[in-house]
This record gives C-alpha cells, structure tokens and sequence, in this order.
C-alpha cells in the first residue's frame, strides 16, 4: 500500500474536510481553550461530552468522539481526543492518536500544532523541538503501520507562516 500524504495546511483546522480531528485533551475535564475552543465554537459540547464519559481519563488515552449524528458548522466528522497530561514525548501522542485513526478506519485526518500555546516549553523546550517531536510521531506512525487506512494527515497551522515553514521543512526531513 501506498504511504499517506501528509502536508502542512495554513488557517482553521474546522473548517479543513477530514474524517477526523486529532487532537489533544487534559485528563482533568479543563477543556475550553486552543483547539478545544475551536470545536466547541463549531460544535458546542457534542465531542467534548462523549470524552467527558470516558473518564477517568489516563495520560496517552485515546478516545473516538463519533460525529454521527452530531450538526455542527465544521468540516470535520469526527474527532480524536488524545489524553496528554504532559508526561511524555509529544511524539506519542500523535502516535497515539494515529493508531485511533487507523483502528477506526479513516482515510483522512488533521491535527493542529500540538504544545505550541501555552504548554509551549513545559515538555519541549521550544517550537523546533515540539515540531521535531510531532514529526517523529507520525514517521513512527508510518513505519510500524505500512497497511493503514490513512491516505492523507494533515498538520494545520492557524495564522504563523514561520511555523508552517519549520512544520512543512521538518516533516519532509523525517517522512521522505
């Protein structure tokens, strides 16, 4: 099979058509900034309640939140809540919440600049970090799973043009 496409994308990650949103989430239910935000903007609580369920939540966790059934004004179906309290590689988490895509069967997945906010600096020390660690995850990803259903993974910068260009250079480093 052939390896996804995965490119760099520049505005709101809502409004990108995909299967699925990855994102990542707090075990302790404080979901109202960054992305969450954003989906809840689009979405009201409909995601975010099918996460609240699943709780306890532990670092790493990934949960589906079915889209089935939910209107919302987002270009997205469903999305991937990816548990990160902060207390491993970045890298894992976008592993993780790869693997939760693939298991699902999408074909089509977007993921933001993950712990480039305000959690800039608390596990990498800096966006070059950070970015390196997103493009491990899914070069990861890509190496242990040459069968998956993903055809396309797409990272979406909302309004940085030096962070696409560093996001967009790094992933061509580790996946081609």
């Amino acid at each position: 099979m052939k390896e996804p496409i995965v490119t760099v994308a520049f505005g709101n990650i809502a409004q990108k058509k995909t299967d699925a949103l990855i994102t990542a989430i707090n075990s302790g239910g404080m979901w109202f900034g960054g992305i969450d935000g954003v989906i809840q903007g689009v979405a009201g609580n409909a995601f975010h309640a099918q996460a609240a369920k699943a709780m306890p939540l532990k670092h790493g966790q990934a949960i589906v939140a079915n889209g089935k059934g939910v209107a919302h004004g987002g270009s997205f179906s469903n999305v991937i809540f990816v548990v990160d309290d902060l207390k491993g590689p970045l890298r894992e988490i976008v592993n993780n919440g790869l693997e939760a895509a693939a298991n699902a069967g999408f074909k089509s997945v977007t993921l933001p600049t993950i712990r480039m906010g305000v959690m800039l600096g608390v596990v990498e020390p800096n966006a070059e970090a950070a970015v390196k660690e997103m493009a491990i995850g899914v070069s990861s990803f890509v190496a242990k799973n040459p069968q998956t259903s993903i055809k396309e993974i797409t990272f979406v910068v909302y309004n940085d043009q030096k962070l696409q260009n560093l996001l967009r250079t790094t992933l061509n480093d580790f996946i081609h």
